[in-house]
């Protein structure tokens, strides 16, 4: 009759009954079927064995003496230990006043006299498992996160199912009062009336979600249907998931530096702007501004710099679109649309809807331009930020959000080359123009793979003597269907890109390669310069590459020269200092290209080992001419000389150019004066042509005439 369970914990049963005969009777039957039994002749010795030993069941008759049956069902109940203890009242069969008090003082059931011997031990059976079953679930509902409520189809509460620790489980026990919280927030809610209703029609659970206001507390009931005109209401605490949640969609969706929209997030408040202007027959602007010149302060002090520029720049935007004469003259936006969002980098967009024409537009631009151009200031750096904006209008300039964006970012770089610091319209004429670029680099890729870019060597002479001293490689590209594209034309897409990172890469071998070759000549091997870019000293792996590929040629260090810009020196300063210092150790020769046109300055000339300065083009084409850049060349010659620094000057092309640098101390030249670049063949034709004793002049061994 017992289960394993119960035969191995024998259930131990309390029997209190006055008369010795039936309590001997009732122990018979309760041992015989596997009980346990404690016999007890009053009610305070039932009520101490009980204390003592916690019965799974009590068997009480109703007339015991001193003190009466229905106390003791009520002492025992008042127990903790006896809230859920099975208790059996024995009361004779016409007794009806025994049995109304007998349910009054807790009993769980009546057992009539004379007593069923036979059956009794199946009815203690049957209550104690039904007892551990509520007990189990009483468990469960004591361990369930959740509040569970009773709840009608008007949506009120009929009764409160869980166990009175269950608010605990809550995050309202953080709460002074727990007991002031409303734990079902649902009544006289309609939305929630309406939930209920569906999940009695249906049949399937309705889930809906609400916040306990003023507390920062999300909830969810999921309403369960339980008979034809009640549901289960099930509330928890889903205020952690939301957190997560919103964590989650601010990285997704916000910019993390500025805390502002960011492009993904902008692209779908631009989608739905778009469809709302279309129903309303509204106009609306894009405008794309971006700031002039960021790179270089990003290079030059590092990003964290660069950063707090950038969370300053936004500020300033967000305050420039939210108050003004222009401003105000835009319609209100779709609620939930944004205005403002960071697109990456230094790109900011702004959205102006309701606005119908240019002027408009141009007065908001004109604010922005205005809003930025006090200096901001950066961990005790000064800067004046200038920005190119770029404008596309709704519908005119397109009427999805990938046109517009990308119509405004083509006028925002014709902006840029103009001069900067200005607003350009979106024309047709601009998107032949930004094709062009995409075609162009899309080319350049090409290129890479098919090997259609080389190499032409311009000649690098002695100022005096006119004797060859080196050459300067220059990259060219000759397209099989397009013929020569001008380099000034595809290296700053190649630039923006990175794309100049695996050209030069190329560039570096296929010089030291052409070395190698020229070695063979009667002359002997030339030294050759190649320019090096920002992003290849980026590059983790520049000094690697470019002693790679000086082993790889067979070539001294020494016939190969790196020409770097004045903006790389002040791009993170220890790290290039470090590989400068590296190519230096290996016997490369340093030079400083294009010297004067960026941030010169006499410190890293003494910190950085360079060991030659090229003065720029700019200065020499009007020194003959033009008293200001005939004191700049003087100047950096006599400095030179000073610091022990050799000096070449670039894009020499007439006599009284090379006689003013001659008298100033001027070591080396480059320009048509000399020579033109020339292909390798031709470069070795004039190796070969310098070797030969007939074409010597006197004093002018291995010159160019």
């Amino acid at each position: 009759m017992l289960d394993d369970w119960e035969k191995t914990e024998k259930p131990l049963v309390l029997v209190a009954a006055a008369d010795a005969a039936d309590r001997k009777l009732i122990w018979g039957a309760l041992q015989k079927s596997g009980f346990r039994t404690l016999p007890a002749a009053d009610g305070p010795t039932a009520l101490d064995m009980f204390s003592k030993t916690q019965p799974d069941a009590v068997l009480l008759d109703a007339k015991l003496p001193e003190t009466d049956a229905f106390s003791v069902c009520q002492a025992i109940r008042a127990r903790d230990a006896g809230r859920e203890t099975p208790i059996f009242m024995v009361t004779d069969r016409d007794d009806s006043e025994s049995v109304e008090r007998a349910y009054s003082s807790g009993a769980t059931d009546i057992i009539d006299k004379p007593l069923a011997l036979l059956v009794l031990p199946h009815r203690i059976l049957h209550a104690l498992r039904t007892a551990r079953s509520l007990s189990d679930l009483t468990g469960l509902m004591r361990a369930i996160p959740d509040l569970i409520f009773v709840v009608n189809e008007e949506g009120m509460v009929q009764d409160g199912l869980s166990g009175p620790d269950a608010t605990h489980t809550l995050q309202l026990k953080a709460l002074t009062t727990a007991s002031q919280i409303d734990f079902y927030p649902c009544e006289n809610d309609d939305r929630a009336r309406a939930c209920i209703k569906r999940a009695l029609e249906t049949g399937k659970p309705q889930v809906y979600e609400h916040e306990l206001k003023g507390l920062d507390i999300h909830l969810e009931t999921r309403f369960v249907t339980r008979d034809k005109h009640t549901v289960l209401a099930i509330v928890r605490d889903i205020t952690e998931r939301k957190n997560s949640e919103a964590k989650i969609y601010n990285l997704a969706y916000y910019d993390e530096l500025t805390e502002l929209p960011n492009r993904e997030l902008f692209s779908q408040s631009l989608e739905r702007t778009i469809k709302v202007a279309r129903r309303d027959q509204q106009k609306f602007a894009v405008l794309f501004v971006d700031l002039d010149r960021f790179k270089r302060i990003n290079d030059t002090l590092g990003h964290s710099i660069g950063d707090e520029l950038l969370k300053d720049v936004a500020a300033r935007l967000a305050n420039c679109i939210r108050a003004g004469d222009s401003v105000s003259l835009v319609d209100p936006v779709p609620r939930g649309a944004i205005r403002l969002a960071r697109l990456g980098g230094d790109e900011f967009v702004i959205k102006l809807y309701g606005v119908g024409d240019e002027e408009t537009v141009a007065k908001v631009a004109s604010r922005i331009t205005d809003a930025l151009t006090p200096p901001f200031s950066c961990a005790g750096h000064q800067f004046v930020v200038t920005p190119s904006i770029g404008i596309a209008l709704y519908p005119r300039d397109g009427d999805t959000a990938e046109e517009l964006l990308m119509n405004a970012d083509s006028a925002m770089y014709r902006a840029k080359n103009v001069g900067r610091n200005n607003y350009k319209f979106y024309s047709e004429t601009m998107r032949t123009k930004s094709l062009h670029r995409l075609d162009l680099e899309n080319l350049i890729r090409l290129a890479i793979e098919q090997k259609q870019f080389e190499l032409h060597f311009q000649p690098k002479v002695d100022a005096k003597s006119f004797r060859l001293v080196g050459a300067e490689a220059l990259l060219r590209w000759h397209h099989p269907e397009r013929g020569t594209i001008p380099p000034g034309e595809f290296i700053p897409i190649a630039e923006e890109t990175g794309l100049i990172v695996p050209i030069g890469q190329w560039v570096v071998r296929e010089a030291c390669r052409q070395v190698n070759v020229w070695s063979t000549s009667p002359v002997g091997a030339v030294p050759v310069s190649v320019n090096i870019s920002s992003e290849q000293f980026r590059d983790n792996g520049l000094v690697q590459d470019i002693l790679g590929a000086i082993a790889e040629a067979n070539i001294t260090p020494g016939l190969l020269e790196l020409e770097i810009t004045e903006t790389v020196l002040l791009q993170d300063v220890d790290k290039t200092l470090a590989e400068l210092q590296a190519f230096k150790k290996a016997g490369i020769a340093l030079s400083i290209d294009d010297f004067g046109t960026g941030y010169s300055s006499l410190s890293y000339l003494k910190r950085f080992p360079i060991d030659t300065i090229k003065i720029d083009r700019s200065f020499v084409k009007d020194l003959h001419q033009d008293a200001d850049d005939a004191a700049i060349c003087a100047a950096i010659l006599a400095m030179s000389s000073q610091l022990g620094l050799n000096v070449v000057a670039e894009g020499v092309e007439t006599r009284e150019q090379l006689e003013f640098l001659r008298h100033h101390g001027c070591d080396h030249i480059q320009g048509f004066i000399c020579s033109e670049a020339l292909s390798p063949a031709d470069f070795m034709a004039l190796l070969e042509d310098l070797a030969n004793p007939a074409n010597e002049s006197p004093g002018q061994d291995q010159a160019i005439a």
